[in-house]
């Protein structure tokens, strides 16, 4: 990019067309200081502008310098409270390391097949080379499907949006070799039992076909519908499932690590905006915390900061022990997710039975100083809604917010209809 506009530019200064006597036309900062706003005091702004211009222009002498380079600083900073949540963790190291063990045991024993062996890889990719299509049949079928007035109806038309030009300006830019890098590689896990396939096609036909690597991680295998077996210990029932959630992320991260910049998670009866939800992962916001918080990162970068992105929650109303909702999923990036599997799993309660393993990973991680980032947006709406989007249109906290336990557990929230971001992710 940076080519092709030097490339422009001395094209365009060349041409007969271009205005002569710019330097005599244009007047410098300080005229307008000194004579438009004589009043502000604009002197030490502009030295710190003519020193960040005269780094870009000159290029950093040295790698450390090239931190400061004016490329890698933000538009601006984070706020306050996710800075404060980013500076409690350490960059991590996020070359792939083997935690296996050989396959011997759970959490890592892998995926089997249909006639029950091990040793089973899924293609991920399956959804992105064979796209199912999703099809209104006819007005009457919308009309059910569409109800218009209904609470998720009002949420979906009078608030959140799908921001397609954004994205597909970031597709143009992306395939046209404009931006810097590519487009964030997002894997979307799902999790299931056999008894509940039949949500599965609709989850094909919409969202799951967005993101670039799709699993659905059940008790059986179907490779056409995408379901895995992927074992655990102790027994298949819902007062199980942080045995379940451990052996799958151990399977994703023993197989797709290192395909992927993004994991999220979510049950079965998750619906997840992924235009919207690659935007915000791309988002100037993100990639600066995912860097530390200072800079930009240029792509080079061998660490990582972790975060760990989603609904979040006070437990009983603790802001000590906040977690994410598995409502409608969580977000981690490559640092967060190997911290997860290859220093967290088998330390933190290996061989609990519960059916909190939204809790129970917030702790594994809060123990290792990554905190559940705060995924607000600029106007304070939730990016990341536990239920349908009817229900947090109509919700509204009682007088004492402490009676129910949705208010209780809620951060600082609105309500209504600014309860929801425009552009949410996920539901």
């Amino acid at each position: 990019l940076n080519d092709m506009l030097v490339r422009i530019s001395s094209e365009a200064k060349h041409s007969s067309s271009f205005p002569t006597g710019l330097g005599q036309k244009c007047r410098p900062f300080s005229w307008y200081a000194q004579n438009v706003h004589p009043q502000n005091d604009f002197h030490e702004e502009e030295d710190v502008n003519d020193a960040k211009k005269k780094a870009w222009m000159n290029g950093p002498t040295t790698k450390e310098e090239g931190a400061t380079d004016e490329n890698n600083l933000p538009s601006k900073p984070l706020n306050e409270d996710n800075m404060a949540i980013i500076s409690k963790t350490s960059p991590v190291n996020i070359k792939y390391v083997d935690a296996s063990g050989g396959h011997a045991e759970h959490p890592h024993k892998g995926a089997t097949d249909e006639n029950g062996k091990y040793g089973y890889v899924h293609d991920e990719t399956f959804l992105v080379k064979n796209p199912p299509t999703f099809e209104i049949k006819d007005e009457k079928d919308r009309g059910v499907l569409c109800k218009k007035g209904d609470p998720n109806y009002q949420m979906l038309t009078k608030k959140v949006f799908v921001d397609l030009p954004n994205h597909e300006a970031a597709e143009k830019r992306a395939e046209h070799g404009l931006a810097k890098k590519g487009r964030a590689k997002i894997f979307c896990l799902v999790y299931t039992i056999e008894k509940n396939h039949h949500t599965i096609p609709a989850i094909k036909e919409t969202w799951g076909k967005k993101c670039d690597g799709f699993m659905v991680a059940s008790t059986k295998t179907d490779r056409e519908l995408g379901t895995v077996n992927i074992p655990h210990e102790g027994p298949e029932e819902y007062n199980n499932i942080w045995q379940k959630v451990r052996s799958m992320w151990s399977y994703v991260y023993d197989n797709y690590y290192e395909k992927y910049d993004w994991f999220h998670i979510g049950g079965d009866d998750l619906y997840l905006i992924v235009e919207n939800l690659r935007l915000y992962l791309e988002s100037e916001e993100i990639q600066l915390a995912s860097n530390g918080g200072q800079y930009l990162p240029n792509g080079s970068e061998e660490t990582q900061t972790p975060l760990f992105l989603g609904r979040r929650f006070a437990e009983g109303g603790s802001m000590e022990r906040i977690f994410i909702s598995g409502g409608s999923g969580y977000t981690m990036n490559k640092a967060t997710l190997k911290t997860l599997v290859v220093d967290g799993l088998p330390k933190c309660r290996p061989h609990f039975h519960t059916f909190s393993e939204d809790v129970m990973v917030a702790n594994c991680l809060r123990q290792r100083n990554i905190l559940p980032y705060d995924t607000k947006d600029e106007a304070g709406g939730e990016r990341y809604m536990p239920f349908a989007p009817g229900h947090h249109l109509n919700y509204h906290p009682p007088a004492n917010p402490k009676d129910d336990w949705y208010s209780n557990y809620s951060i600082n929230c609105k309500w209504g209809i600014d309860h929801c971001a425009a552009k949410s992710v996920a539901f």
